[in-house]
């Protein structure tokens, strides 16, 4: 049954875990205040629109689309015992002292701010508590802060390491939409464009699952991209009760307020009304073909997450070959993460986790 503001393509029911996730045991942080909270899923597919409103709720604060844990996570090892004191200053300078270097900016005000390069050096010596620091800069009177990136569908592990009681929103959009808007983004070759978009949307899927096998309830919340545009209300009040956030009148501001920061290019439509125009953009972005392409390859996945195929002819031969190519290369690509990641592991001894989190 399609949702009443959503078009047939889209079903009121879906089931993105099975009955015995939802029966688990809450973690031993359940019931905890003051949880980092985090945001991921498959790029494109409304990550930015929920961090916005997110950040328009006076209890936590998410900034747009920070870039530099990831990277500081990786070469942690370079910066050493972090109890040093001139190791967490290196590690400030890194993060807020180069104005070129957008990829590690938290908001472009700090870069290069000796203040906050001063604030993040005198954080309790862990990654995690350096990574806080920075995050709690975003909206310093706001008691709670977390972060948003599509990349961290790949990456719940490391952020479990530094915040054990963190919680993450895995927000799912419909694999016809999702690709159709990275094909707009010109990231692969127009040849190769949807079954790209293919891989990297079941590839999300797949490495959320993978860490899902480990958490419970009170730590996984899936979300769907369709639900939140088409009747937002119920869907951030969802959110909010997993998150153990306010709710009541403040999501009507959070649904029709002015929103935080500038929104531009891709972004645009942040800062607009909540609508459902794009829900269905998918049908004149893809072709008939590329359509069949994205249903026949995910059509499980699809069906899990409520989503109805349209019922079109099966994909050619080619498609398929370069499809398969494709899901390849993603398996690779995460494997070989896996492997670098151990060996990171092996390397740096020194804790992780930030203070007051463990």
């Amino acid at each position: 049954m399609p949702q009443p503001h959503l078009p047939p393509t889209v079903a009121r029911d879906w089931r993105p875990r099975d009955d015995a996730f939802a029966l688990r045991p809450p973690s031993r942080y359940g019931g905890r205040s003051g949880r980092p909270l985090f945001i991921g899923g498959c790029p494109r597919s409304g990550t930015t629109l929920l961090q916005a409103m997110l950040d328009m709720h006076p209890e936590i604060g998410i900034p747009r689309e920070t870039s530099f844990i990831r990277e500081l996570w990786w070469q942690r090892a370079r910066f050493g015992d972090l109890r040093d004191d001139a190791n967490r200053q290196r590690l400030a300078e890194w993060i807020f002292g180069d104005p070129a270097h957008a990829t590690r900016r938290l908001t472009h005000k700090l870069i290069g701010s000796r203040k906050a390069i001063r604030k993040v050096a005198a954080a309790p010596p862990t990654i995690g508590s350096v990574v806080e620091r920075c995050l709690r800069l975003h909206a310093p009177g706001r008691p709670r802060w977390g972060d948003k990136r599509p990349a961290y569908s790949g990456f719940i592990e490391p952020l479990l390491a530094m915040f054990p009681d963190a919680q993450y929103v895995n927000l799912v959009r419909d694999p016809r939409g999702a690709v159709a808007s990275q094909v707009a983004m010109g990231w692969d070759p127009p040849a190769v464009a949807v079954p790209a978009a293919i891989a990297r949307w079941e590839g999300a899927v797949a490495r959320t699952d993978q860490s899902a096998r480990r958490l419970g309830p009170d730590v996984l919340l899936d979300v769907r991209y369709e639900d939140l545009v088409g009747d937002p209300g119920p869907a951030l009040e969802r959110i909010l009760a997993f998150a153990g956030l306010r709710s009541g009148a403040i999501v009507e501001t959070m649904i029709g307020g002015e929103r935080h920061g500038s929104f531009r290019g891709p972004h645009a439509q942040v800062a607009e009304p909540v609508t459902t125009a794009s829900v269905e953009r998918w049908r004149e972005r893809l072709t008939a073909e590329q359509i069949a392409l994205v249903e026949h390859g995910t059509s499980a996945l699809m069906e899990r997450f409520g989503y109805v195929r349209t019922g079109t002819d099966e994909p050619g031969a080619p498609a398929l070959a370069e499809l398969a190519g494709q899901r390849r290369a993603n398996r690779r690509e995460w494997r070989r993460t896996r492997r670098d990641e151990l060996l990171r592991r092996a390397r740096y001894r020194h804790p992780v986790a930030a203070a007051g989190h463990e």
